[in-house]
């Protein structure tokens, strides 16, 4: 099932804790996480969390820092540089982006799936509000956003539903009811075709978002915008321009990546 996590392959259950580690790292954004707070969030015995974060601290895939806090190093930087030559189709889509934003006057973000979780790969347009931008990088559990709901309502309901199973603990975070609204939003969002949710942290901001279409069975990307909470009953008054945009941002990315799209949306 695709919402399924893949299954460690026998004799690396050591590689994945470490793996997991690091995303979960990853996750935090600009913030250094202390151990007692990844073996939590990794579900790793402290003992074994130590030993692993030693290691990639000596192999400089992470840094410890002060108040004995732990963030991604220097070697993921440079292996993301690499990596950015084959994965860089988003890049494509920044000035689409930017032109929705200088249309909406909202701010503007593109996502992208990543298994369970949604990365924030690009973002424009005014700063209304600057504590709710999710910066570039920064992981979210899939559906804690507009633009993650979007790409739960696009999915097979099987599909769907086995991430927000997957994810549930994790929404907690975000509040108690937090996995029992956003499977209300998806809902929602199949029928009108557009997600329309409420920030789980701040009830006067609202967001919308849709898919960008794709080639594949599932989409990959997805486009939110942020405003003021009482806009969202217009919602579907920023949908036709949000769809052009989407639009414009896939032909970006398939010709950035030289593949072909799907019409429609």
């Amino acid at each position: 099932m695709d919402g399924a996590l893949p299954r460690p392959r026998r004799g690396t259950g050591s590689l994945t804790k470490a793996l997991r580690l690091l995303q979960e790292i990853g996750c935090a954004g600009p913030d250094a996480l202390r151990l007692t707070e990844l073996v939590g969030r990794a579900n790793i015995d402290a003992s074994t969390a130590f030993r692993m974060l030693a290691c990639l601290v000596d192999e400089e895939f992470v840094e410890k820092v002060e108040g004995k806090r732990y963030r991604l190093g220097r070697r993921v930087f440079e292996l993301g540089l690499a990596a950015g030559q084959h994965f860089n189709g988003h890049a494509a889509a920044r000035s689409s982006l930017w032109r929705l934003a200088g249309r909406l006057n909202m701010p503007v973000t593109l996502v992208m799936r990543s298994r369970v979780e949604t990365v924030s790969v690009e973002s424009g347009g005014p700063e209304l509000f600057p504590d709710l931008v999710a910066p570039i990088g920064s992981r979210l559990p899939i559906g804690v956003d507009s633009a993650g709901v979007a790409l739960l309502a696009a999915m097979a309901p099987g599909d769907a539903d086995a991430l927000i199973r997957t994810n549930e603990r994790r929404y907690r975070a975000f509040g108690r009811d937090t996995a029992r609204a956003l499977r209300g939003y998806v809902d929602r969002a199949k029928v009108n075709g557009y997600a329309r949710t409420i920030s789980p942290v701040c009830a006067d901001v609202g967001s919308v978002g849709i898919i960008v279409p794709g080639d594949a069975a599932a989409p990959t990307f997805a486009l939110s915008i942020l405003c003021d909470a009482t806009r969202l009953q217009d919602g579907c008054e920023m949908v036709p321009t949000m769809r052009d945009a989407a639009q414009d941002i896939a032909h970006a990315i398939a010709a950035a990546q030289k593949g072909p799209i799907e019409q429609g949306h």
